[in-house]
C-alpha cells in the first residue's frame, strides 16, 4: 500500500513539473526581451477586415528602411514536402517553410520590393499552406522606433498599392534580436506595418 502511495506521489509531481516546463514561467524557459504580440485589431475598427465575403481594405503606416533598395530583389528556392528556408540578406528576411507546409516540390519566389516600404512579392500567388510559414524581419536600419515596435503584417491584394491591405496578422517583436516574427498562412504581398494610417 505504501508503495503505490510513494508511485502516485512521484506521478503527481513528475506532473507538475512537466506542466510546469511548458509553461512560460519556466526556469528551462528561453529568457530574451520579446515584446508581447499587439493586441488583434477588432472587428470594428477594421470594418471585418479579417474576414467576411466582401474585400474591405485599410491604408496602414508602412515600416521604412532607413537606406531604400535601389531594386527590387528576388530570391527563388524549390522547395518540398520537408520544408526549407528562404533569405535575402540585403532586406534582412528570412522564410521558413516548415516541413508539411507543401505537399509537393514548389518552386518559391520572393521579391523585397525596392524603396522605403518594408514589402514583399511572394510567389506563387494564392497559395495556401497547410503549415503557416514563418517569416523574421531584421529591425535594424528601419524605423521601428519611431513606431514605437507595435507592428503587424498586411496582405495586400494589390501590388500597385502595397499600403492598401485586406488582413492584418500579428507580429511578434524580439527586442533583443531586433527582429519581427509572423506566420504567413497563403501568399501573395505582405507589408510590415506600424498600424492603421489616420483617417
Amino acid at each position: 500500500m505504501r508503495l503505490r502511495s510513494i508511485k502516485t506521489f512521484t506521478v503527481a509531481v513528475a506532473a507538475t513539473f512537466a506542466a510546469f516546463a511548458c509553461t512560460g514561467d519556466s526556469p528551462a524557459a528561453p529568457n530574451s526581451a520579446v515584446a508581447p504580440p499587439p493586441a488583434a485589431p477588432s472587428q470594428s475598427l477594421l470594418g471585418g477586415l479579417l474576414g467576411g465575403g466582401t474585400t474591405t481594405t485599410k491604408t496602414v503606416n508602412p515600416l521604412l528602411r532607413t537606406t531604400p533598395l535601389a531594386n527590387d530583389v528576388t530570391v527563388s528556392q524549390t522547395i518540398g514536402p520537408l520544408g526549407g528556408t528562404i533569405i535575402i540578406p540585403s532586406a534582412g528576411l528570412t522564410l521558413v517553410v516548415p516541413p508539411l507546409a507543401v505537399t509537393r516540390v514548389t518552386s518559391f519566389a520572393i521579391t523585397a520590393r525596392k524603396g522605403n516600404y518594408v514589402a514583399y512579392d511572394m510567389e506563387p500567388h494564392g497559395t495556401k499552406f497547410l503549415v503557416p510559414l514563418i517569416a523574421t524581419q531584421s529591425l535594424v536600419n528601419t524605423n521601428a522606433k519611431l513606431l514605437n515596435v507595435s507592428l503587424s503584417l498586411g496582405y495586400y491584394p494589390d501590388g500597385n498599392h502595397p499600403t492598401s491591405v485586406s488582413e492584418l496578422l500579428s507580429v511578434q517583436v524580439d527586442l533583443l534580436k531586433l527582429t519581427a516574427i509572423a506566420t504567413i498562412p497563403h501568399f501573395s504581398g505582405y507589408i510590415f506595418a506600424g498600424g492603421l494610417e489616420e483617417q
